[in-house]
């Protein structure tokens, strides 16, 4: 009787951890659908044009942030 228990009790746990995967699956799928969403609806250029916008972008944030400094000796 005590293994039959043991039986049932793991074949539950089986279908929690089963109904569990199918819910964070469902989830991901949806993650999925909105990240191809906003991709369709996000303007992008070429990929080359990108990085060589965001390398000058970069190094002038990076001129502005030097220029604020004050390298006088004390």
């Amino acid at each position: 009787m005590k293994k039959k228990n043991m039986t049932d009790m793991a074949a539950l746990m089986g279908e929690a951890v089963e109904a569990m995967a199918a819910g964070q699956a469902m989830g991901l799928a949806l993650l999925k659908a909105e990240m191809e969403a906003l991709a369709q609806v996000i303007p992008s250029g070429g990929a080359e044009e990108d990085a060589a916008a965001a390398e000058a972008s970069r190094q002038a944030e990076e001129a502005a942030r030097e220029a604020g400094f004050d390298n006088m000796p004390v």
